[in-house]
């Protein structure tokens, strides 16, 4: 990829496909990271329609040890100069009210 490169985890929906499309306006190719196949082909699709960017899908799931080597082997490359790591979940509630086990799978 010649342009500058942004690699997008989470990239299927919500802040993830907001980042990429954002991204994509401002001339950055794309690397689009999530666990589900078809919405991520959906949003590269979408995306390439309305630029001119090049954008490459890796279906992969971060919270396993393989789709994160997935990721870090493309980060070693040295072609992406911009990363939104987006990939995960949130709690919805206070601190001392979340499961402790709740808050480890979603650090992992």
């Amino acid at each position: 990829m010649s342009r500058n490169t942004a690699l997008i985890t989470g990239a299927s929906s919500g802040i993830g496909a907001v980042y990429a499309d954002r991204l994509a306006r401002r001339g950055y190719d794309l690397v689009l990271v999530a666990r589900n196949t078809d919405r991520l082909k959906q949003v590269a699709q979408r995306i390439s329609q309305e630029h001119d960017v090049n954008i490459q899908i890796v279906p992969a799931d971060l919270a396993t040890p393989a789709g994160s080597a997935i990721v870090e082997d493309i980060l070693k490359t040295g072609q992406v100069s911009f990363l939104v790591n987006n990939a995960g979940f949130g709690a919805v509630s206070t601190l001392l009210q979340t499961n402790i086990d709740d808050m480890v799978n979603m650090i992992d």
